[in-house]
Order: structure tokens, then sequence, then C-alpha cells
């Protein structure tokens, strides 16, 4: 199976959207639609990428660079989101995806990247590990206001 990367394009977004709903089994899909949008449109485009299988999406990732982030001095990478239709999981999408938006950062000369996940989501931990995420010395703290 050849995966292909390419630069996302809006007229992905329905594509991405069916790829939320079936990994969430929601019968509505979020707000991510929206936001890919808007990244699109005002955001760091460069680092939203898709992956086609026989010309059909089977995965996305979306990034951004933001700068000073958390006291750097410098510009951070991020991996905000990432998502592989569940037909497509384990033969490389999310890997090839990954790898990708990795090198696109280090293109760019971004030497920082970060992403946040939950504590007991142990396959997406897995597939961060395998692109070369790691813990870092930072502590994600939240306060809920309601």
């Amino acid at each position: 199976m050849a995966v292909k990367v390419r630069r996302l394009a809006e007229a992905d977004v329905p594509a991405i959207e069916r790829i939320e709903k079936t990994i969430t089994k929601s019968a509505r899909t979020g707000t991510l639609g929206k936001h890919v949008r808007e990244q699109l449109k005002r955001g760091y485009a460069e680092a939203c990428l898709a992956a086609e299988v026989d010309g059909a999406v089977a995965g996305f990732i979306i990034g951004d660079v933001r700068p000073w982030e958390f006291g750097e001095d410098r510009d951070v990478g991020w991996l905000k989101t990432v998502g592989v239709d569940p037909a497509f999981q384990g033969h490389g999408v999310g890997k090839a995806l990954g790898d990708a938006l990795l090198k696109h950062f280090k293109e760019k000369g971004v030497a920082l990247v970060r992403t946040l996940v939950e504590w007991h989501a142990g396959d997406m931990i897995a597939y961060l590990k395998s692109i070369g995420f790691d813990r870092s010395d930072l502590i994600p703290l939240e306060k809920r206001l309601s």
C-alpha cells in the first residue's frame, strides 16, 4: 500500500470530518472541520497534511508553529491533532504523516515540537513514541471554568 503525503486542502475537510466521525463513533462531527478550515485560511497551513492511499484521504495531521510558547525564545512546533481512518490503521499512514510533519518543521528551522495527550490514550502514546516523542519537562495544568 503506497501512502502519499501532501498539503491539506479545504476540499479535504469533509473527508477529515468523516474520519473523525469514524474514530469517535459519534453521530455528529465536532468542531474539527471548522478549526481546520480556520487554520488553512489564517493559520500555519503548511503544517496541515493529508495522506492518500489510492487517491482517497486515509488520514490527516494538523500542526502549527507558535513563537515564544511557554517562555521559549524560539518558534515551537505543535502537533495539534492526527487522525487515520480505521480501515488504514496499522499500514504506515500515521507514521508517514508524523514523519512528514517533523521533516517540515526541521526544514523550517523548528528545533522543538510539542503535543499533548491524555494519560489513558495508550494507542496515541504508542504512536507518538513511534515517531520520536517522549515525556517533557513541562507539567500541564488546567482549571475548569463553570
